[in-house]
């Protein structure tokens, strides 16, 4: 048998090394049971990964603003025009009142349009010579690198297209209002759940809701059937009677199921909370990047540069998706000119209400069963 030459015979001895390495640690890592495969910093979205794309994609961030609500950050926007136009995810901003962009300037922005089916806003701020995003219309490949950036140095996170444009269709679920009706013939609150879109809202008991959006409300069993043909996330206009005097409230509805999630839908949540609404669009790209709600509304841009979209829902545990550039392109024109008003109503200044999009709604007694006796909505 002919000798092994020392080269190979190195190799070998160091791959049977290898291999007793890794046979002592596995057993040791089981038993552990909570042992770390993969240090934080080097996840997908730790430190380390976000240096990693950072250099690509250092020209972005002027291309990117954070809306807020005081000091909070309710969503990402990006800039689409030079003389500050900006498009973001509709249903994530009803607490907004600035913007900021990458220089540090918060500056107040008007809400100009609203595509309830694209789930798409468009604002426009007081503002010259910024940096608009660079437009990709043709669809990204599969394991394509799409990179969701910020206005800060180290983007978001990174992922990759995991999944091909294609439609997502409605879900079941229908929106909620959370309030309950005395049990007349008129729409009147008797109550108002807690953590709900009509507590967010302002409402309170002895309101009578008389039109719902351009719906005229005939009656407490009209107003149930109406609210039933909203889904999560919507936001409705209310035109209400209190003390004799009306008012417009605009109220963002929540899931049906409150809190009580079933196991499937808690799996989905473990990596984070979803956005409220993640259904019902005509397509949209899926990469894997795990944000957060307020994460959402930015762009999405390949290794390249180029803007493929925004993030327009967390959509489950390692799945985000994305409004496709060509969607957004389209339909710009048609948002400036008012024909899709956007669905905030500007309160009266004795009117002590507000429009704030609502925490998730813990409370059980906000589901219409569908009976006639029911007076909870």
């Amino acid at each position: 048998m002919k000798q092994l030459i020392p080269s190979r015979r190195a190799s070998l001895a160091g791959l049977s090394f290898l291999l007793m390495l890794l046979l002592s640690v596995v057993p040791s890592a089981l038993a552990e049971g909570q042992a770390e495969q993969l240090r934080r910093p080097f996840w997908l979205q730790g430190q380390q990964m976000r240096k990693a794309f950072a250099q690509a994609v250092k020209d972005q961030r002027q291309r990117v603003v954070t809306l807020y609500s005081e000091d909070e950050e309710v969503a990402l926007g990006a800039i689409v025009e030079s003389d500050g136009w900006i498009v973001t995810k509709a249903s994530q901003i009803q607490k907004a009142t600035l913007c900021e962009l990458s220089d540090g300037r918060r500056i107040p922005f008007e809400y100009v349009g609203f595509d309830i089916n694209l789930d798409l806003a468009l604002l426009k701020i007081d503002a010259k010579d910024l940096e608009p995003v660079d437009w990709q219309t043709e669809e990204p490949k599969v394991g394509e690198w799409l990179i969701t950036t910020d206005s800060r140095e180290l983007p978001v996170g990174g992922g990759v297209m995991s999944v091909s444009r294609r439609e997502i269709p409605k879900s079941e679920a229908r929106g909620v209002l959370g309030i309950q009706l005395e049990m007349v013939e008129e729409a009147i609150v008797e109550q108002v759940f807690p953590n709900s879109g009509a507590e967010n809202a302002g409402l309170i008991p002895g309101d009578l809701i008389e039109e719902v959006g351009e719906t005229v409300i005939s009656g407490r069993r009209h107003l149930v059937e109406t609210i039933a043909t909203f889904r999560p996330g919507d936001t409705i206009l209310l035109r209400i009677i209190r003390e004799d005097k009306p008012l417009s409230i605009s109220a963002t509805l929540t899931h049906p199921f409150g809190g009580f999630l079933s196991r499937i839908a808690f799996q989905e949540q473990m990596g984070g909370p979803l956005s409220f609404r993640r259904d019902d669009f005509e397509a949209v790209y899926q990469h894997d990047t795990v944000l957060r709600p307020e994460e959402c509304g930015g762009p999405v841009v390949t290794l390249a540069g180029k803007t493929v979209g925004i993030n327009i829902a967390r959509a489950g545990r390692t799945s985000t998706y994305v409004l496709p550039a060509d969607l957004i392109v389209n339909r710009i024109a048609d948002l400036k000119t008012g024909k899709f008003p956007p669905p905030l109503a500007k309160q009266p200044d004795s009117a002590e209400t507000s429009s704030d999009e609502p925490a998730s709604d813990d409370s059980t007694g906000n589901v219409d069963s569908g009976n006639d006796n029911s007076d909870e909505e």
